[in-house]
């Protein structure tokens, strides 16, 4: 199904789009906070910004509001020698939209209800994050140490039992091949997952970057990458939605390659901070990740920040989103060498050479370019 974005009678096809829209209202907002524009000289001066391109709108709704503005230009006329030009340009723009002034009023509620809405739904996203975070703290702290170690210790030595260092064909395995060694119906939901996954069992671990506002569950539904990016962690409609696993990615037998996905949100919940990387200081302060699944304590190294794009299904880029599984060396060695190419920086990106690293990718949107992609690289060290 095509999904469409709403903001009041607005409806866009996109989210770059939907997002445009939203950062006109935050334009708009201002403007009318700092400004009288229902003062003729204002108006006008305001009127000459927006024609001349020194305040830039992207969105119908910014193309609405300039209507407006040459409405209050035109009718604030009387008086204006000086301004002659102007007052005729914004009467011709606004010859046959007479109307806009109740358009405008009208479009004041929806903008004003637009506001309070999302301040509602911003706070209450920010308290089921908080419950979630506590839950887990709380459910941590009621483990003792011994009993979070003794469940890494089972799990270590299930692994060990599952792969013998015998010369037998399941320790030599291929390192290219995506092999189901361990059997998820013997392993045990680590002690501070244990409520939370009782709640909800798509739930796949909980993911922490040290430093940063990331420290969230993460879902995975089978088959299905769209249902959690509107919904909260317990199903529920949520704008923000929940980080979420490709469903592709294996977290108990890992495929090559563990694909996160979050929202790029403006109040910068979910991935709405890892803009942040772009700044080269930034990332090489914030390189370690905690993404630990249900079963198993995992720890991770940032190595790459890149940027790219979705390519259309007759576009010949590289898909970064559609590398789960190294089938080969030649599959591997394209990937690590797209990486280098999408790198934002210039160091040699640290993957190895000869065998495919286990490797866990945080993608989100950016809009250097439309339809833009943000997404970092990570291989686990432990």
């Amino acid at each position: 199904m095509e999904t469409h974005y709403t903001i009041g009678e607005f409806t866009f096809d996109t989210f770059h789009d939907y997002r445009d829209a939203q950062e006109d209202i935050r334009k708009i907002e201002a403007i009318n906070e700092r400004l009288d524009i229902h003062e003729p000289e204002t108006a006008v001066r305001l009127y000459n910004m927006i024609r001349n391109g020194e305040i830039t709108f992207r969105s119908p709704i910014g193309e609405q509001f300039f209507d407006h503005v040459a409405d209050i230009v035109a009718q604030g006329s009387e008086g204006m020698l000086v301004d002659k030009a102007v007052v005729e340009d914004a009467e011709g723009r606004v010859k046959y939209q007479r109307f806009l002034g109740i358009a405008v009023a009208a479009f004041a509620v929806v903008l004003f209800a637009y506001f309070a809405v999302n301040e509602a739904y911003n706070l209450y996203e920010t308290r089921q994050i908080a419950k979630l975070q506590n839950s887990v703290a709380a459910s941590a702290s009621n483990e003792s140490g011994s009993a979070a170690a003794k469940a890494k210790d089972k799990a270590d030595e299930r692994i060990a039992t599952d792969v013998p260092d015998d010369g037998s064909a399941a320790a030599l395995r291929d390192p290219y091949r995506h092999e189901q060694i361990i059997d998820e119906s013997t392993l045990e939901v680590l002690p501070e997952y244990a409520e939370l996954y009782a709640q909800n069992d798509e739930m796949a671990g909980w993911i922490t970057i040290p430093g940063t506002n990331i420290d969230y569950p993460v879902m995975q539904r089978e088959s299905d990458n769209d249902y959690y990016l509107r919904r909260g962690f317990d199903g529920s409609d949520l704008t923000a939605g929940t980080l979420f696993v490709d469903y592709r990615s294996d977290i108990v037998n890992p495929t090559t390659n563990t694909i996160i996905y979050g929202h790029n949100m403006r109040n910068e919940t979910m991935f709405g901070n890892l803009d942040n990387y772009l700044d080269e200081e930034y990332y090489n302060e914030h390189r370690s990740v905690a993404f630990n699944t249900i079963y198993e304590y995992r720890t991770y190294e940032i190595v790459a920040v890149c940027l790219s794009e979705v390519e259309y299904q007759d576009a010949g880029g590289y898909r970064y989103y559609n590398f789960i599984q190294a089938g080969n060396r030649a599959e591997w060695d394209a990937f690590v060498n797209h990486v280098n190419n999408l790198s934002v920086f210039d160091d040699h990106v640290d993957l190895s050479s000869a065998t495919p690293d286990e490797i866990l990718t945080l993608s989100t949107c950016n809009d250097y370019v439309q339809d833009g992609r943000l997404f970092l690289v990570a291989k686990r060290i432990d």
